[in-house]
């Protein structure tokens, strides 16, 4: 009986962890650059019950069961896969098609890494994204003393004098890391690196890079319609679980009575 109890519960926790995870997905939808999380399982260890007592053979007698003794989250993986690119009317919104984040530096000169390309130019002239983060690129001037910016697919800013004279300002870099599932998630869509020196840089590394598309941002790529029916499958594991532990517990309470 406690086997039953002990095997739902672990189930029951598992389950939950997973329920948690989907509603996460499903919170994040319209969070630009947001990649997806994946749950992934893995049983308990097996206990070997011995056929004791039954007249079988020496092949078979040598041969035992495995009663499981439950689940648990074996990992929560992201999902890096590419989303669909959306064209806007900004050009200053920013979208990698292919390999690479973009580099932020907040207030406190904290660094992390986003595909989220949603930025504008601050007070200061400076491009930012939608948190006020200074974006890590080489600009030699203020923003502000430039028309008609454009960004080719290399990160090269472009601008235009007064004279209409266009003239390359600058640059955005790309970074990433060898093993991405190594990014720590700061929230919605932004990572850390425990160590920068791990970081790879379009500057001075080369390699095949993802382009950057002005006047596009990339959508979170959940899909909505695969949550939902690992939502509903989850939600009736999780009916199936708890039925089996009311039932467990009738049955010790069944038992203790006939003990009486």
């Amino acid at each position: 009986m406690y086997r039953i109890l002990e095997t739902g519960r672990t189930g029951l926790d598992a389950l939950q962890k997973k329920m948690d995870t989907i509603s996460n997905n499903l919170a994040n939808l319209q969070t630009t650059g947001y990649k997806s999380l994946e749950v992934q399982f893995e049983d308990l260890i097996y206990d070997q019950v011995a056929n004791k007592g039954v007249p079988l053979s020496r092949e078979a007698r040598e041969m035992s069961m495995e009663l499981g003794t439950g689940s648990k989250i074996k990992d929560v993986q992201r999902q890096w896969k590419q989303g669909e690119l959306e064209e806007t009317s900004s050009p200053l919104d920013l979208a990698i098609e292919g390999k690479g984040f973009f580099g932020v530096e907040d207030k406190n000169g904290r660094f992390f890494l986003t595909r989220d390309g949603a930025f504008h130019i601050d007070g200061n002239g400076q491009l930012v994204d939608s948190r006020g983060n200074l974006v890590v690129a080489q600009i030699n001037a203020s923003l502000f003393q430039w028309n008609q910016i454009s960004i080719d697919q290399e990160g090269r800013i472009f601008g235009k004098n007064q004279w209409g004279n266009s003239q390359e300002i600058g640059k955005i870099r790309l970074f990433d890391i060898t093993n991405q599932n190594r990014l720590i998630n700061v929230g919605e869509n932004y990572f850390s690196v425990e160590n920068e020196d791990i970081l790879l840089t379009s500057e001075n590394m080369e390699g095949e890079w993802g382009k950057i598309c002005q006047g596009f941002l990339e959508r979170s790529n959940v899909d909505p319609t695969k949550e939902m029916v690992n939502m509903l499958i989850t939600q009736r594991a999780y009916q199936m679980n708890t039925k089996s532990i009311t039932a467990a517990d009738e049955m010790w309470s069944m038992v203790n009575q006939l003990r009486r």
